[in-house]
């Protein structure tokens, strides 16, 4: 089970770091906004669930301080990704960073554990 759910959880990671990079990167609005509702957002929901899922397989608690970090910071990139292809003129490097600084946090939460 805990191996079935770590594999589905990667894949959700990938459909949520695709679909942000494709809101950041994409040439025109239409092509960033089909990024981000179809792979950023359902990715974003899947981690999330799924993450919530493993906690529970593996008796840590919820209240661990880089899973704290982690719900924050995809959070706050996921709504970079709303924000950015919100309408036209939105992309810039800030909310590129605002975007890809927190994934890469997030990411690294969930690897290392720290703390």
């Amino acid at each position: 089970m805990l191996l079935g759910l770590k594999f589905a959880k990667l894949l959700a990671v990938l459909a949520l770091a695709s679909g942000s990079l494709g809101a950041v990167f994409a040439r025109d609005l239409e092509e960033r906004q089909r990024f981000a509702y179809r792979l950023a957002g359902p990715g974003f929901g899947a981690t999330w669930l799924l993450g919530f899922l493993l906690v529970n397989e593996t008796q840590r608690s919820l209240l661990a301080g880089w899973l704290l970090g982690a719900l924050f910071l995809s959070f706050v990139s996921l709504q970079a990704v709303l924000f950015s292809v919100g309408t036209e003129g939105r992309r810039t490097a800030a909310t590129a960073l605002l975007v890809l600084g927190p994934l890469v946090g997030t990411v690294a939460l969930m690897v290392w554990k720290p703390g």
